[in-house]
């Protein structure tokens, strides 16, 4: 298994930026309730001195005339906020380096959100995942999926797209069913 960091090899302090960032404790309640697939706020500040992880079993590729590093084989991204695996994972820094252009991982993806505790929070599964750090979102390709504790959220066709925010909206387009498990009963109304 091989450990890369990216401020080493591209000579640019680089932090890849959360997938999903979670929410701290200390916001607005009704903040959170705008936040129904619990991936919590995209636009949260790193702490700093954050730092992420990336390894690969097979391969890790550096290129620093496109200014792209590519992972493959057993992918795995350690952050704070969020727990990544992948097939493949391409990272595209910007111009001068100094930050993230936009990140794909391929094949195989799972995201897993970090709680303030440190435990899973919810988790989206799909094909393909990007995130663009600018704006915030991340898009989950090819049959999609997000599970909260035990509702989920499922796409119906390999086309459908789910599209999370950072202010906490998702988007789904393209057919999907959502699974919501009452645990209450009928007497809990």
């Amino acid at each position: 298994m091989r450990i890369f960091c990216l401020s080493m090899l591209f000579g640019a302090t680089i932090a890849v930026a959360p997938l999903f960032a979670q929410q701290t404790g200390s916001e607005d309640t009704s903040k959170l309730r705008q936040d129904p697939l619990g991936f919590g706020g995209l636009s949260k500040d790193r702490p700093k001195g954050s730092k992420t992880e990336i390894t690969a079993e097979r391969e890790a590729t550096f290129n620093e005339k496109e200014n792209r590093a590519t992972f493959v084989g057993g992918v795995r991204v350690k952050d704070p906020a969020f727990l990544l695996s992948s097939d493949r994972l391409t990272v595209f820094l910007n111009r001068n380096r100094s930050g993230i252009e936009r990140a794909v991982a391929e094949g195989n993806v799972v995201i897993v959100q970090q709680t303030d505790a440190g435990e899973k929070g919810a988790v989206g599964r799909a094909r393909r995942a990007e995130y663009v750090p600018t704006t915030g979102v991340v898009t989950l390709i090819g049959w999609p999926e997000i599970q909260q504790g035990i509702n989920r959220h499922i796409a119906a066709s390999e086309s459908t797209r789910m599209i999370l925010n950072r202010d906490g909206r998702a988007t789904t387009e393209g057919a999907s069913r959502t699974v919501i498990t009452d645990t209450e009963g009928a007497g809990g109304l």
